[in-house]
């Protein structure tokens, strides 16, 4: 039955999404599954401190803005045109609809955070960043969740492209959440 849902969701995003995108998708998570730091031929600067200096800059900005106060402005001029995320709970959003979606963006400005197992990976102008999360309501650990973060340089700036999240295997059950439905 899970299969049949992937299959489906996999062909909604295929007619929601570019192909340049789905590959995206595809190459963030064959490179997030594995653990080299070996570089992409052709590129000199793979895998250089600055590079990951930067997307470590660029994923904590990323991070202190997908709030419901700050989100509008960041995603002007730091959030990919073509970005798109997969949340852990299923959610499949672009830009507008992450924007449109008030209920998400306030329960991440009201979680805690703590971030750990973090690996930054600079190919290029694509840098990758996996690691695990864990959130606290009101000091209560309530989820942990593997993540994706995708960035592309684009004229000196890294912007946020993708989010894909999956709940650990040691997460609780997350409370339920629902998105707040379009108008």
């Amino acid at each position: 039955m899970n299969h049949i849902k992937a299959i489906i969701t996999m062909k909604k995003m295929i007619k929601l999404y570019s192909p340049t995108a789905i590959v995206l998708l595809y190459f963030s998570l064959l490179t997030g599954c594995t653990n080299t730091d070996k570089a992409i031929p052709g590129s000199s600067e793979n895998n250089s401190e600055t590079a990951r200096e930067e997307l470590d800059s660029a994923f904590k900005k990323m991070w202190r803005n997908v709030t419901l106060t700050n989100f509008a402005d960041y995603a002007k001029t730091d959030v990919s045109d073509d970005f798109f995320t997969i949340d852990a709970d299923g959610i499949v959003q672009n830009k507008e609809q992450l924007l449109a979606d008030t209920m998400r963006l306030r329960m991440l400005e009201n979680l805690k955070f703590k971030f750990f197992d973090q690996q930054i990976k600079p190919y290029g102008n694509v840098g990758i960043i996996n690691g695990r999360i864990q959130a606290f309501a009101d000091d209560k650990y309530v989820a942990e969740v593997l993540y994706t973060a995708v960035f592309v340089k684009k004229n000196g700036t890294w912007q946020y492209k993708n989010w894909q999240g999956t709940f650990s295997k040691n997460s609780p059950p997350p409370p339920p959440f629902m998105p707040e439905k379009s108008k």
